[in-house]
């Protein structure tokens, strides 16, 4: 038996990647597609082999699909999240999980009360690499985390007529730049791999680019048993990087590109270099994952609960 799916929204992630992994993901099969323009809608479906465009989100959760897959910006997360799961479907839906703690919390009193799953696509949970440095922190090779370095920058700039144009406006992004598009998928790692963490500082800035929301941020962070976490996330450099180190008494993790094949483990003063490839498609294994655990009833790697860490943290830090 196969998932059925319905995808909400008709955008560049997507057509780039989400269309692709709900069609050929291991028991799943992508059933109908509802944007809010119809003519584009129509297109969408047409370019990836989607079987019906709906002219409502009504009309797709009336369809007999069993799942819905949110991919749309955080402005409308909660609203068509909440819809799916009043009709009795499971719901992945897009990071971050939305707009408010407050919507993050009835999201997840919903899913509860009609029984259904709720996650939310930080899909990098689902890597190979990134599940392998769970397993090495499992195994102590950190011994007592004392310090984790993450730093992320690029360069971001869209047009005014950039459909992307929206991760930059107050209110379709959740009030967030870089640290509520970029720095969350990394802030989420942080709370896969080493636990809940809590803000202890925050600056935003503005540059270089004049857009409304942060083109910069500089976080620290601090971890459940004290230890300090450095973050910078940014659009403002035509250079690039993006690292992810994790330290502590007995060794060092070190991910350099993070979605690159490479990882480096130190025990001591050995060196150890893995190398570990991407998936193909990004959001494959978290869709994957997702119809697992609607199938074995089980919580996916990202739940809701750890969906509304994130938006608390985000809130925290300001």
């Amino acid at each position: 038996m196969k998932l059925r799916w319905g995808l909400v929204g008709c955008g560049d992630l997507a057509g780039k990647r989400v269309a692709a992994a709900l069609r050929e993901a291991d028991g799943s099969q992508l059933d109908g597609v509802w944007g809010r323009h119809p003519e584009k809608t129509a297109t969408f479906a047409k370019q990836h082999a989607i079987p019906a465009a709906h002219a409502s989100l009504a009309s797709l959760l009336q369809a007999g699909v069993e799942a819905i897959y949110v991919c749309t910006p955080p402005d409308s997360h909660a609203e068509y999240t909440l819809a799916a799961i009043a009709a009795g479907k499971h719901v992945l839906v897009e990071k971050p999980m939305a707009a408010t703690v407050a919507e993050c919390e009835q999201m997840i009193q919903a899913a509860k009360a009609r029984g259904v799953t709720l996650g939310v696509a930080y899909y990098r949970r689902a890597f190979p690499k990134m599940r392998r440095i769970k397993e090495l922190i499992a195994a102590g090779t950190l011994g007592v985390p004392t310090w984790v370095n993450i730093a992320a920058h690029s360069w971001f700039n869209p047009s005014a007529d950039d459909p992307k144009r929206w991760r930059v406006e107050k209110a379709r992004s959740g009030g967030g730049g870089a640290v509520a598009d970029i720095g969350v998928h990394r802030l989420d790692l942080l709370d896969y791999w080493l636990g809940p963490s809590s803000g202890v500082f925050s600056d935003r800035q503005r540059l270089v680019h004049s857009y409304e929301v942060e083109d910069a941020a500089s976080l620290v962070l601090k971890l459940a048993n004290g230890a300090p976490v450095h973050a910078y996330f940014s659009w403002n450099s035509k250079t690039w990087l993006d690292r992810f180190e994790i330290v502590g008494s007995e060794g060092k993790l070190i991910a350099d590109p993070l979605d690159a094949e490479a990882l480096t483990v130190l025990r001591g003063r050995e060196r150890e270099e893995l190398k570990i490839p991407p998936p193909a498609n990004a959001h494959l294994p978290c869709v994957e994952d997702f119809i697992r655990s609607v199938r074995d009833r089980r919580e996916p790697l990202c739940d809701g609960a750890a969906g509304l860490r994130t938006n608390r943290l985000l809130a925290q830090i300001g």
